[in-house]
């Protein structure tokens, strides 16, 4: 090894790539329990049925939460290890505020009758898309940013957005089960 090669090394980069690599690969329910909570873990469940159902399609189903899942961690790892500069400390706060809202919304949407606006609802996402995509752009590699894209173009997809939010289909019927979990996670502060 050269003098510059070794300069370079850092044990605590080295350990914190090293961790997201590892974590990663957990993206099994089971794993997922270790680091999410009961409540948010029964989120992604009904975020699995609720794709699932509208894509008939299980492993795209899946592949949406390992996503998520994924993210969730590296990100989570990110601010374990102060990761972020001020600024981005700053933008996280924004986003925190950004979810939330988009939270809100959905289930301001699923009990409100006539309140749903897919317009909305998509430019909330596609905020929040952007916001995370800069956010973590200098932390994680491509196919981190490209997880985030996919999974944003499952949350606003507009036939998928409508389903949920009409009265009396499957998906519906899934919105209002996550919606019931939602509330449960605003009251004990985990959302």
């Amino acid at each position: 090894m050269s003098t510059e090669s070794q300069s370079n090394f850092k044990s605590h980069d080295f350990a914190l790539r090293a961790q997201k690599k590892i974590l990663g690969q957990f993206t099994s329910r089971k794993a997922a329990k270790a680091f999410i909570s009961d409540n948010l873990y029964k989120i992604l469940d009904h975020l699995y049925q609720l794709v699932k159902s509208h894509t008939h399609d299980k492993k795209i189903a899946e592949k949406f939460v390992k996503n998520t899942i994924k993210l969730s961690i590296k990100i989570g790892l990110l601010v374990q290890n102060d990761q972020f500069t001020p600024s981005e400390i700053a933008t996280a706060n924004k986003m925190s505020d950004k979810f939330r809202n988009i939270v809100m919304t959905i289930t301001s949407f699923t009990e409100v009758d006539y309140s749903y606006d897919r317009s909305f609802l998509q430019s909330a996402v596609n905020q929040f898309d952007d916001m995370l995509t800069n956010l973590v752009k200098d932390h994680l590699t491509d196919k981190s940013i490209q997880r985030i894209k996919s999974v944003a173009s499952q949350l606003r997809d507009p036939a998928l957005l409508d389903a949920a939010f009409k009265k009396g289909t499957p998906e519906n019927d899934i919105i209002i089960k996550m919606v019931a979990e939602i509330n449960q996670a605003l009251e004990s502060g985990e959302l």
